[in-house]
C-alpha cells in the first residue's frame, strides 16, 4: 500500500440539483494529494447512508480511477451483511488500498456479535 501518515474523510460535493458535483470532488482529492494525505470516501458520519448505491460507485470508480500517489479507503457501513459483502468485493474490484469497517448499523451486537461481523467481512475482502 502506498505509505501516508493522514487520512482525511472527505465530503462529496453535490450540486444543487443533488448530484455528485465530480469536478470539485476531483478537485479536493488532489489538494489532499498535493498534501500526502490518504483519500477516505464515503466515510464521513452519515453520508454513506445518503447516497445511492450507484452514487457510491460512481464515486469510488471516479477516484480510484484518477493517477494517485496516495493510497484510497472506502467506507462500508451499513445493517445488511450480505449487500456490505457486496460492498467490500467491489471495492477490491476497483482497486481500493484500505476499507472503513463499521459495527452493523441500527443494532447492537455484542462482542460475539460484532467479532461474526467483521469476521465475516474481512474474510471477504482480498485487502
Amino acid at each position: 500500500m502506498k505509505s501516508t501518515t493522514l487520512w482525511t474523510a472527505l465530503i462529496t460535493p453535490m450540486k444543487e440539483d443533488g448530484s455528485v458535483d465530480y469536478e470539485d470532488l476531483e478537485r479536493l482529492v488532489y489538494r489532499q494529494e498535493k498534501a500526502g494525505n490518504g483519500i477516505l470516501l464515503i466515510g464521513s458520519t452519515g453520508e454513506g447512508l445518503a447516497l445511492e448505491d450507484s452514487e457510491r460507485l460512481e464515486i469510488v470508480t471516479f477516484v480510484t480511477g484518477l493517477d494517485l500517489k496516495v493510497p484510497v479507503m472506502a467506507g462500508v457501513g451499513g445493517f445488511n451483511l450480505e449487500a456490505q459483502k457486496s460492498w467490500v468485493r467491489t471495492c477490491n474490484e476497483l482497486g481500493t488500498d484500505a476499507l472503513l469497517l463499521v459495527a452493523p448499523l441500527y443494532s447492537k451486537p455484542g462482542p460475539l456479535g460484532q467479532t461474526e461481523w467483521f469476521r465475516a467481512l474481512l474474510e471477504t475482502s482480498e485487502l
